[in-house]
This record gives C-alpha cells, structure tokens and sequence, in this order.
C-alpha cells in the first residue's frame, strides 16, 4: 500500500471534499483522484459513496479510516528508526565474545558508545569460539571476538591480538617460589584447565603435546573465575589467559611460563561474507576494537 495514498485518502476525510484535500495537499484535484482510484484498485472496495454533490465513507472506507492513524504513525516511527540505524543512532548490535576480550577490552568500548549512542540495544553472548562461530555463521550474530573459526564454516578472521597464557599458583605453592617455571615443571602437577573444547585448552594442548608433556587436568571449569577460586582454595594450579588474572585473587600468583613465546591465543574478528551487513554503529565499534588492540 503506497501510504502517499493513504494519506491523500486521510485528508480527504478530514477535509470533507477532494478539492479542498487538494489545496490542503497543494496536489491537482485530478492527482486526489488518482490516488483514490489506485488505492481502491489495490483494496478491491469502493472507499467513497455520493450523495448527491456530497461524499461519504463507504463501510470498507470508514473501517480503513479508523486505521488508517495508526498505520501512518507506526509508518512514521518506522521511517524514523530506520533513519537512525542508518546514521548509527539507534538499532542494535549482536556480538559473540570469549573472556577475557569481553571484560577487560569489549566491556569499556561499549560503555561509550552506549553513550553516545543511548537508543542502542547491544546482545552480547559471553562463550566459546565454537558456539561463537556457529552464530556468526548462521546469521544470528553480526561479528564474533575470539579464535580463528573452524575452516568449513567459511568465516573471515582479522587478526587483532594474540592472548599470552600464564600460570595462576597459590602463593604458598613451591613452584611460586622458584625463579623461572617451564613446561616441564607442570608434569605432576595438579592442573585446572577449561573444557576439553575451549580454544584456550586446545592451544595448551597443541603446544604441550609435540613436546612430549602431559596436560591432563585434574579438574575441568569453564569459567575463568571458578579456575580463579580453585586456585585459591588449593585445588590446583592453572594455566589460563594472562589478562583474566590481571589483579589475581589473595593469596595466588600469576607467573610467566619460559620458553612459552608461542603458548599465545590468536584473538581477532569473525564475520560472515554471507550475513554481515555494514552499518556505521558497527563500523564504529570495529574500529575501536583495531585502534585499542592491534599494535
């Protein structure tokens, strides 16, 4: 339904007569005409009936003209909020993120544009690379944060930063005491270590197994602050992202494994060349994301 229509059909009853609809419209009385015609032609029903040199609603027309408010201002407000997605000030965002790039990068970023953007609906999903990517992939998040995605998927990934990976000990643990720790020094020990598959457990492995080491936990916990308190409650030590134990728990220490250079999680964008859809509240928030990560 052309709503120029609808609103020609609108103010003629508001005006009681198409001529006066159109000086009101500044249209030719012929165009008034026009618009009736096409908008009955689309409807199937007559909108007007004469009465002599009068006019007035036919049935169908008086019930299209009770609606006819609500469909012009919900028109309206639709043209409106699209005008404003367009122009990055309102709309929504769907994003997938691994920790710890949700809390110590993503959190901060979306603080200010939520700011400057307040009519902004932002859906985060705090998960896992796998999970992250099968959204992507399936259109139901525009962007992803994390680990390379799986080949088959046919996702893009811009590389953004590479998480480095320490150790978390109890302070009271005697490797905490010692100068250097190496991969060696883990055999034996009891480790916490996230799911079997977090991409974070999976680049442990890649880099322990070749070396002929051992990382068999003792315990497996998904979230980074359970690892956190099953340190400091002494279960055990763990190998985890450096930056989820920026400020570790009292009574625990975070140390660096040597010889480790390459025990570091690639961290970047994923996207779809399928779903992905450019708009400038997205191509904001991606270009925060390059100017605070990559260096």
């Amino acid at each position: 339904m052309e709503l120029r229509y609808l609103a020609t059909f609108q103010t003629i009853v508001r005006e009681g007569s198409f001529i006066r609809a159109a000086e009101s419209l500044s249209y030719a009385p012929s165009t008034i005409t026009l618009h009736v015609q096409h908008l009955e032609a689309e409807l199937g029903f007559k909108l007007f009936v004469r009465q002599g040199k009068q006019i007035q609603l036919s049935t169908a027309g008086q019930a299209l003209y009770e609606q006819a408010d609500a469909l012009l201002q919900h028109a309206r407000t639709l043209e409106q909020t699209m005008k404003e997605i367009v122009a990055g000030e309102a709309g929504s965002l769907r994003i997938g993120v691994i920790e710890p790039a949700a809390s110590v990068y993503l959190m901060p970023l979306l603080a200010a544009l939520c700011q400057r953007h307040p009519q902004v609906h932002v859906t985060l999903e705090v998960t896992g690379t796998r999970f992250i990517c099968q959204r992507v992939a399936a259109g139901q998040l525009e962007i992803g944060l994390c680990s390379p995605p799986p080949a088959e998927l046919g996702l893009t990934f811009e590389p953004l930063f590479f998480e480095p990976i320490a150790l978390l000990l109890p302070e009271s643990h005697p490797l905490a005491q010692q100068a250097q720790i190496t991969p060696a020094d883990l055999q034996g020990q009891r480790l916490l270590l996230t799911g079997q598959y977090c991409a974070y457990r999976e680049t442990i492995e890649h880099f322990f197994s070749p070396r002929g080491l051992s990382v068999q936990p003792c315990m497996e916990i998904s979230s980074f602050e359970a690892l956190k308190s099953g340190v400091k409650s002494g279960i055990g030590i763990a190998i985890i992202p450096a930056r989820a134990a920026t400020y570790p728990l009292e009574g625990t220490v975070l140390r660096p494994l040597v010889d480790c250079e390459q025990l570091a999680l690639p961290v970047g964008l994923v996207r779809s060349p399928q779903h992905y859809v450019s708009r400038p509240l997205l191509e904001q928030l991606i270009s925060d994301l390059r100017r605070l990560l990559v260096h």
